[in-house]
C-alpha cells in the first residue's frame, strides 16, 4: 500500500543520513537499523507506568531500553536522554544506570509481594458497548454478581485504561488468584451464573493476559 511504501522510503532516506532528526512513536524503536543515529530522546518515558497494568514496569523498561538502544550502532558515540517525572522509580533509576539485573531484582521481589505473575494469576474482564452507561452498567452487575471465594479477589469495576476503542466504551474487572487455583473453571462458573449481556453489550475474558489495556 501506498503508507507502505512511503514508510520503507523514509527508513531508507534515514539510514542513508538524508534526515537530521526522527520523530515517532515506539515503532520506531521496531526492528531498524540507524548506523548515523548519535543522539536519542524518549519523552515522558514514564507515561507507561500508570495505566494499571501489572506488567507496565516491564514493558516500560523494554521499551525505552530499546529506543536508547538506536543511538549508537554505528561508528558513531550514542546517547540517549530520558524524560521522567518519576525519576526515583525502580525503572528509571535502572534506566539510568543501565542496569537491567537491577530492575529484575526490584521488578520480581515487587511481584512476589503482590502475587502477581508468575507467582499468582490474573485475568482481564472488558466489557464494552457502544453507549457508556450500558458498559459501566453491565460491568458493576458482573462485579456483584462474582463468586465469594477466599482464594479470589475481584478488582474494580473501573474504566480500562483504553476506556474508548473502535467506538465502543470500555470498563474492565481484575480477577485475581494464587498460581495453583483453578482460574479458568472460578470463571466459566462466573460467567454461567452472572447476567447475560443485552443489547450490543460484549464481555471478553483473557485468561494470563499479555496486555490489560
Amino acid at each position: 500500500s501506498g503508507g507502505v511504501e512511503r514508510m520503507r522510503a523514509e527508513l531508507d532516506a534515514v539510514a542513508k543520513g538524508e534526515v537530521d532528526i526522527i520523530v515517532g512513536t515506539q515503532l520506531v524503536a521496531k526492528g531498524h537499523n540507524f548506523p548515523g543515529l548519535a543522539l536519542v530522546g524518549v519523552v515522558d518515558a514514564d507515561v507507561g507506568l500508570g495505566h494499571g497494568d501489572p506488567r507496565a514496569a516491564e514493558r516500560t523498561f523494554q521499551l525505552v531500553h530499546q529506543v536508547a538502544g538506536r543511538a549508537g550502532r554505528g561508528s558513531t558515540e550514542g546517547r540517549g536522554f530520558i524524560q521522567t517525572h518519576m525519576p526515583e522509580h525502580p525503572v528509571m533509576k535502572a534506566l539510568m544506570l543501565g542496569d537491567r539485573a537491577a530492575f529484575y531484582e526490584s521488578e520480581i521481589a515487587s511481584r512476589e509481594e503482590a502475587h502477581l505473575p508468575p507467582f499468582g494469576r490474573m485475568a482481564s474482564l472488558i466489557v464494552s458497548a457502544s453507549e457508556a452507561h450500558a458498559a459501566e452498567g453491565h460491568a458493576r452487575r458482573l462485579a456483584a454478581s462474582a463468586p465469594l471465594h477466599a482464594d479470589v479477589r475481584v478488582l474494580g469495576p473501573a474504566e480500562a485504561p483504553l476506556a474508548l476503542l473502535r467506538g465502543r466504551h470500555r470498563w474492565r474487572l481484575l480477577v485475581r488468584s494464587p498460581r495453583a487455583f483453578d482460574l479458568s473453571a472460578y470463571l466459566r462458573g462466573w460467567r454461567a451464573s452472572a447476567p447475560k449481556p443485552t443489547g450490543n453489550v460484549r464481555v471478553a475474558i483473557d485468561v494470563d493476559p499479555l496486555s490489560f489495556l
